[in-house]
């Protein structure tokens, strides 16, 4: 596992803003792999979305896009897209895609937390005036960055080392200010100040920890600190994804065992900010699921950037698959950016090449 993915540092540009463009991550995801299977007229028109797909156990599976033996023509041979349902009779889906994404999550820093008082019913504390406070990073054989915070009754904020209290940064406090502490792969660190954000920093982040100022009163500053964890639910998710794909095999093959080069039930599952998924997540996967595609983050970041050019500031209102179905220009975008890479828009994990997904002679293949 190798740290924050880019996507965070992208998002956290947003601020307040990127809880909303965070949780869009995944839904950009859908977008792509939706337009990336809608090039290949003989995909679309198999295609089923967001059906439950029953297993061995009888469960219904809510995945994101189910690929059928017979198309589903309308009357002048245009591929019909089917929405919904339940499918309970495996034999005529040839495989099926899931969409996983699992971004930082933010916690409450818990030295800090037990150091203040909460302001009120709110998630922020009491920092009073001249009281320092650490914020501190001890990777593991690595040089240990200690730095001492102080709100100051002038209204700045200082950022000191704790060796030797050389003043790293000062900043008159304003209305939600915010500083950001980092630790990147080579065990060097910074802190970002308010006026700018994450990205400008080129460096990879093994870990990072986030100082929101709302405000100042009479006492001192009304703050929070949180620390920034690398997809904590990844292995969930793999279980998740692991469970579906070996209750369904179970069900249409009659053994939960992946048989190597499926073509008769092709299972995928599709990820974005891959660098949150450690080891023990990647192995359950490829354990049990056919197929293991990886959006990298550049590609995420680029479909962002293009839909904040063509929609404006309140863009990540049009990232969904209903708007891709009914928005013509949201469907243009996302076609432009698949087209761009002429689909091979998923790097597979078991070989590092990009690839398409494709349709030949009844079967689902992987196109590099």
């Amino acid at each position: 596992m190798s740290g924050l993915s880019n996507v965070f540092k992208y998002i956290s540009h947003f601020r307040h803003a990127g809880h909303q463009v965070g949780r869009k991550v995944g839904d950009m995801l859908e977008v792509l792999t939706y337009a990336a299977i809608a090039r290949d007229d003989q995909l679309l028109s198999r295609l089923q979305v967001e059906p439950k797909l029953h297993g061995f156990s009888d469960a219904g599976h809510k995945v994101e896009f189910v690929l059928l033996k017979r198309p589903n023509l309308g009357p002048t041979g245009q591929p019909i897209i089917r929405s919904g349902g339940e499918i309970t009779d495996l034999t005529d889906v040839i495989g099926f895609v899931e969409c996983k994404k699992v971004g930082v999550e933010q916690t409450v820093n818990g030295s800090f937390k037990k150091a203040f008082t909460q302001h009120g019913n709110t998630k922020y504390y009491k920092v009073p005036f001249d009281h320092s406070f650490r914020i501190a990073f001890s990777p593991r054989g690595g040089l240990k960055h200690n730095y001492r915070v102080l709100f100051t009754q002038t209204g700045m904020i200082q950022v000191r080392k704790e060796e030797d209290l050389s003043l790293v940064l000062e900043e008159l406090v304003t209305p939600d200010h915010r500083l950001i502490f980092t630790l990147c792969e080579n065990n060097s660190s910074q802190v970002i100040g308010n006026n700018e954000s994450l990205r400008i920093y080129d460096l990879n982040l093994k870990n990072a920890r986030i100082l929101e100022v709302q405000s100042l009163n009479a006492e001192g500053a009304i703050a929070l600190l949180n620390d920034c964890l690398p997809g904590p639910q990844t292995p969930e998710k793999a279980k998740q994804a692991a469970f579906v794909a070996l209750d369904v095999r179970k069900k249409r093959l009659n053994s939960f065992d992946k048989r190597a080069n499926e073509e008769e039930l092709v299972s995928i599952l599709v990820l974005t900010e891959f660098s949150h998924w450690e080891t023990k997540s990647q192995n359950m996967i490829k354990a049990c699921i056919d197929v293991n595609l990886i959006v990298d983050d550049k590609l995420i970041i680029e479909a962002f950037t293009l839909f904040e050019e063509k929609f404006g500031s309140g863009f990540y209102a049009q990232i969904s698959k209903d708007n891709y179905l009914k928005d013509a220009a949201v469907k243009a975008a996302a076609f432009e950016l698949v087209e761009k890479y002429n689909g091979k828009i998923f790097r597979d994990l078991s070989d590092g090449i990009f690839k398409s997904i494709t349709y030949n002679g009844g079967r689902i293949t992987l196109t590099s």
